[in-house]
């Protein structure tokens, strides 16, 4: 018995767990810091969705006035390629648009507005979490 345990003394296998909290700790670190960035990512990839929307629902907008009048015309889903207007891409709302006169002949102005973030404030114009357009006719 007494040459075994030497043996096993001098050829120590495995890892003590000392070593395995630090691997874990190590582990956990890493992973919060993965995770926060990863958030502030999408994040970022959902303001820049937003703006992009707002964009093109403008240019929409100004492709397709009524050349004759200065009204921009109801948004219609076949101005845009996807055939469809464009929603906010975390809630699948629309997005906040005002024109001003009779819709049944068209507007003769128009404000295009996405809320920024993840903020519930409503928007307008002149906050910092919102991006808005306006009509430049």
């Amino acid at each position: 018995m007494k040459k075994l345990l030497p043996a096993l003394v001098r050829n120590p296998s495995g890892f003590t767990l000392v070593e395995l909290l630090v691997v874990v700790a190590i582990i956990a670190v890493l992973s919060v810091i993965g995770i926060t960035i990863f958030t502030g990512v999408q994040k970022n990839a959902r303001d820049a969705r937003r703006r992009a929307d707002i964009d093109s629902i403008s240019s929409a907008w100004e492709a397709n006035i009524v050349k004759v009048s200065p009204y921009y015309l109801k948004l219609l889903p076949t101005w845009f390629s996807s055939g469809t207007i464009p929603k906010d891409p975390s809630t699948g709302n629309s997005y906040n648009y005002a024109s001003g006169a009779n819709e049944s002949i068209g507007a003769d102005t128009y404000n295009v507005c996405a809320t920024l973030g993840d903020a519930a404030a409503a928007c307008s114009a002149t906050s910092a979490t919102c991006y808005c357009k306006s009509n430049q006719q």
